[in-house]
C-alpha cells in the first residue's frame, strides 16, 4: 500500500512539473495607422498563477502605452497605463528594454482565457466591458487634436516636441498560449456605419423588387 501511495505521489509531482513547465511566453509586435487604433492579444492561464505583460517599445520610440486585462466574456478585470519599470526583461531568452512608461504588469489571474487591450495614452476605456469601447473611438488623430505636438498622430504627451510612432512590442510570459486577434471589436462609430449600410443595402432591394 505504501509503495502505490509512493507511486502515486510521485505521478502527481510529475504532472505538477509538466504542467508548470507547459506555460511559455508570446512576443508581438506592430504598428498603429492611427492615434485610436486598438489591438487585442488572447491568451489562456492553465492554473491560477502570476502572469507577467509588458510592452518594450517606449524606449524606441514608440507611443505611449495603455494596458488593459479583461476577462473570457469580455468584462473588465485591470487596467495599467504606466509602469514605472525601468530595466530590461527577458522573453523567449531575448532581452527587452522597457521605460518608465512602458507597461509592465505583474497580475495574478485565475485559469481560463483572458484577452489584453493595447491603446495609446489617453484612449482609456469607456467602461467595465470591452464592448462599450474606448475614449477616443472615432477620433482617429487625438493627440494633434488635444494639443500633444505638432504631428497629424503619434505626438508624445510629455511634450509638445516630442513626437513619437505608431510602434508597440509588447510581451506576455508565463502562459499556456497567446495570440493576436485579427479582426479586433469595431468602434461604435464603425458599427453604426455598417448598420446603415445594411439598411441602404435592404432600401434597394426592395426598389428592385
Amino acid at each position: 500500500m505504501k509503495k502505490l501511495f509512493s507511486h502515486v505521489l510521485l505521478s502527481l509531482l510529475l504532472l505538477t512539473g509538466i504542467c508548470s513547465a507547459s506555460t511559455m511566453d508570446f512576443d508581438f509586435s506592430g504598428t498603429f495607422s492611427t492615434d485610436n487604433e486598438v489591438v487585442l492579444l488572447n491568451f489562456s492561464v492553465g492554473t491560477d498563477s502570476t502572469i507577467t505583460i509588458f510592452s518594450s517599445s517606449w524606449q524606441d520610440g514608440g507611443f505611449d502605452p495603455i494596458l488593459a486585462i479583461w476577462n473570457a466574456s469580455g468584462s473588465y478585470v485591470s487596467e495599467q497605463d504606466d509602469g514605472h519599470n525601468t530595466g530590461s526583461t527577458f522573453s523567449n531568452s531575448v532581452s527587452y528594454n522597457h521605460g518608465d512608461w512602458d507597461s509592465y504588469y505583474d497580475v495574478y489571474l485565475a485559469a481560463g482565457n483572458y484577452t489584453a487591450s493595447i491603446a495609446q495614452y489617453d484612449n482609456f476605456r469607456n467602461g467595465n466591458t470591452l464592448s462599450e469601447g474606448f475614449t477616443h473611438d472615432g477620433y482617429p488623430n487625438f493627440t494633434f487634436g488635444l494639443g500633444y505636438g505638432a504631428e497629424p498622430f503619434f505626438n508624445g504627451v510629455l511634450s509638445d516636441d516630442d513626437a513619437r510612432t505608431g510602434a508597440w512590442a509588447f510581451h506576455i510570459l508565463n502562459v499556456d498560449s497567446a495570440e493576436q486577434q485579427e479582426n479586433p471589436i469595431p468602434e461604435p462609430t464603425t458599427m453604426l456605419l455598417f448598420g446603415l449600410g445594411l439598411l441602404g443595402l435592404a432600401g434597394v432591394n426592395r426598389k428592385k423588387q
